[in-house]
């Protein structure tokens, strides 16, 4: 069986992140929307894996939030959970995904939040240049935010 290879949040942040670009650009509005669902994850994973600590006070491992799946919802509490603990870490890693990311992460008018079950068809706004033009505002907001925690020497 071939070697499989370290799982990297970050890495895998920016190829979501690339590819989702691509994508907008060649009219694929669907699938770009179902990445930039995972750009999130993996920032929210980012995080946690490089700043947060659990209740016992260790740190996060790539199986810890890899348990998480895609539970974006999940991952957002322990980052909230560790931000207002006194021992926890800087407000300056709060992502606030509902306010910065409601598309993805809440889903507007009705519509559902971001999840990977979608990914055989069924959300229909996902289909809409204009929609997913929402999806891709709120993912370069968590590029810019996760590379502004790199560039800031916090790193």
């Amino acid at each position: 069986m071939p070697e499989m290879g370290q799982v990297d949040f970050l890495e895998t942040l920016e190829r979501m992140y690339k590819d989702s670009r691509i994508l907008f650009q060649n009219g694929e509005y669907y699938n770009c929307c179902y990445l930039c669902g995972y750009i999130l994850e993996c920032a929210l994973k980012y995080i946690l894996q490089k700043f947060g600590k659990k209740q016992n006070g260790q740190p996060y491992s790539v199986n810890d939030l890899k348990g998480f799946s895609h539970n974006i919802r999940g991952l957002n509490r322990q980052l909230e959970d560790l931000l207002s603990m006194t021992s926890g870490i800087s407000p300056a890693y709060r992502l606030d995904c509902e306010k910065k990311c409601p598309y993805i992460f809440v889903g507007p008018g009705g519509y559902p939040k971001w999840n990977p079950a979608y990914r055989y068809g069924d959300h229909v706004k996902w289909y809409e240049k204009e929609y997913c033009e929402k999806y891709m505002e709120e993912s370069q907001y968590i590029f810019r935010f996760v590379a502004n925690i790199i560039a800031g020497g916090v790193e």
